[in-house]
């Protein structure tokens, strides 16, 4: 869909200019021909306005520790995270607890993960990494930006956290991250104190994940949509 197509381009393009991307073989932000390429299956998501069950507990950290063998890019079939491919993520983020689906399209690789399932209109996010190639990042910048909302309103923001402060791994509320966080409403510039609870629609989150010791960085985005 070519809203979605445009929707994933300009926040890979918010989180590069937050991010403060640099280039580099370690990095995998997708060029902007291959955002183009990216036509998402939200044919296949829940209508908008499809009831959500009830919010995960918000403040749980999540243990797992992934390997080579136990990791959602490679039991998606989709070989080892990589750095260097985007369509091998080295990082993860779960929507209110909720793993997603890498799609393909006449066998194109998308980069997005999508959550099938609804979510809360106050969701929370946990990011998750492959500690072989990032070790213990200390980075973490994220875009949400709206697909299409019942309301017809837009929203973008960025979150940034505080170097070495964010706990990967960790459920944080995404309207209000806590007190490491910056959160900018992208489409005014201003800093706010909190995002207002998401109208029903569909969403991503582009997110930015580096470990600045390594010189290791790897993007992380993740589809879901927003239900009462």
């Amino acid at each position: 869909m070519r809203t979605s197509k445009a929707s994933l381009f300009s926040a890979l393009f918010a989180l590069a200019l937050i991010a403060g991307c640099k280039g580099g073989k370690s990095e995998s932000k997708p060029t902007t021909a291959d955002s183009q390429k990216q036509t998402s299956a939200i044919e296949s998501w829940p209508a908008v306005g499809s009831k959500s069950p009830s919010a995960q507990p918000k403040s749980q950290k999540t243990h797992v520790i992934y390997t080579a063998d136990n990791n959602p890019t490679t039991l998606a079939g989709r070989g080892a995270p990589s750095l260097d491919d985007q369509f091998r993520p080295a990082a993860w983020i779960f929507i209110d607890g909720k793993d997603g689906k890498f799609t393909e399209v006449n066998g194109s690789p998308h980069l997005e993960w999508v959550i099938e399932t609804p979510v809360t209109t106050s969701p929370t996010f946990r990011v998750a990494v492959y500690p072989p190639l990032l070790g213990e990042p200390d980075e973490f910048k994220a875009v949400i930006q709206s697909i299409e909302t019942a309301d017809g309103s837009k929203l973008m923001y960025g979150l940034t956290a505080e170097k070495g402060s964010f706990d990967f791994g960790r459920d944080y509320s995404l309207l209000n991250p806590g007190s490491g966080f910056t959160v900018r409403n992208l489409m005014t510039g201003d800093v706010v104190s909190r995002i207002s609870e998401l109208p029903e629609g569909r969403y991503l989150i582009a997110g930015g994940i580096e470990n600045t010791k390594k010189g290791a960085r790897t993007p992380a985005v993740t589809f879901f949509s927003v239900s009462e």
